[in-house]
């Protein structure tokens, strides 16, 4: 029997994540586009998933066994899908510190494209906004505060993010074989 390998490969967005994000995303926008008031807090607690997906789908990683086996002479690897794991980069839902949590280039290349997107602030500062959304808007009529679901700056910041994640799609920026 041959040798036995744990692949880990890190990726700057990993689709397998982002597009589940980009679901919550697309289906909160059609929630909150509908005009129907009782739509807007789901559709706006969708569109803050699908951002705290995106930014965890950012140098998340997957990992798996490799057994390396000889065909016709060559040395050929064939992975164990049981083993497969893909583990995204951050956890907890507090968005402001999953973006906090990334490389300073990440952040700074997000920083540049929600400026495009017309949000001059600190992002950082404006995911906070959002950091308790899902206690929060979950409960809203307890706070009786409707200035508590602003659509700034959140429509920026997910598309600053989406942005990121669109252009790194699938980009490995780390791999390793380890015998084991």
């Amino acid at each position: 029997m041959g040798k036995v390998f744990k692949r880990i490969t890190r990726y700057k967005c990993m689709s397998a994540i982002y597009y589940q994000g980009k679901a919550f995303g697309e289906s909160g926008k059609v929630l909150v586009e509908s005009k129907n008031n009782n739509l807007f807090v789901p559709g706006m607690i969708n569109i803050c998933l699908s951002v705290e997906i995106f930014l965890k789908s950012i140098n998340a990683s997957m990992t798996n066994l490799e057994d390396e086996m000889e065909v016709n002479g060559a040395k050929v690897y064939q992975g164990r899908d049981e083993t497969l794991k893909i583990l995204p980069s951050g956890k907890g839902h507090a968005l402001s510190k999953l973006f906090d949590g990334l490389p300073n280039d990440i952040q700074n290349e997000i920083t540049q494209n929600a400026r495009l997107e017309g949000y001059g602030g600190c992002v950082s500062k404006g995911l906070k906004e959002y950091d308790d959304v899902f206690v929060d808007w979950r409960y809203i009529y307890e706070k009786n505060d409707p200035t508590s679901l602003g659509t700034h700056p959140l429509f920026q910041l997910v598309n600053a993010v989406s942005k990121y994640c669109e252009a790194n799609l699938d980009n490995v920026i780390f791999c390793s074989a380890d015998e084991v």
